[in-house]
């Protein structure tokens, strides 16, 4: 029997056939089921990627929309970056201790040597796909979730 449920190999998320792309993780789905759910140990506790416990560093709270944006700035900075979510809502953004203070300055948009002035319009623009590219996965995921109740019968 061939399955239509795809699978994130990073946080473990199922998804219906339709969809390609983790609307979190941002990676590709494969039908395979990763190895362990979201307790933690292994793909879907999300911190094989990032280091393990005694590595990490908390680098704040945000709204979904806020943290995949913020997500999106540390990983263009090569930094390694997890989301927590929590019950309210909000989204942890945790990285390893190494990245610490680099992911700080990315966060607070500190100036660095390596990064395009704020009064830019490099800037502007850089801030611009950000916010579109992290509005797209939301889009993604919404319609996956739509397809999901369509499937169930749940929507007429």
């Amino acid at each position: 029997m061939v399955s239509s449920t795809l699978w994130c190999p990073s946080c473990g998320t199922e998804y219906i056939a339709g969809s390609l792309v983790c609307a979190d993780c941002r990676v590709a789905l494969t039908r395979d089921r990763p190895a362990a759910s979201r307790d933690g140990a292994g793909p879907g506790g999300g911190r094989d990627d990032v280091g393990s416990d005694a590595d990490l560093v908390e680098m704040g709270e945000y709204p979904k929309l806020h943290a995949q944006i913020l997500r999106r700035r540390l990983e263009s900075a090569s930094i390694p970056v997890m989301l927590e979510p929590d019950d309210e809502g909000l989204y942890t953004i945790v990285v390893p201790g190494e990245h610490a203070d680099f992911a700080y300055a990315v966060i607070n948009e500190l100036d660095v040597d390596d990064e395009v002035p704020d009064t830019s319009p490099f800037a502007y623009v850089t801030r611009l796909e950000e916010h579109l590219a992290a509005a797209g996965a939301l889009l993604d995921e919404l319609r996956t979730r739509l397809e999901d109740l369509e499937a169930e019968g749940k929507l007429e």
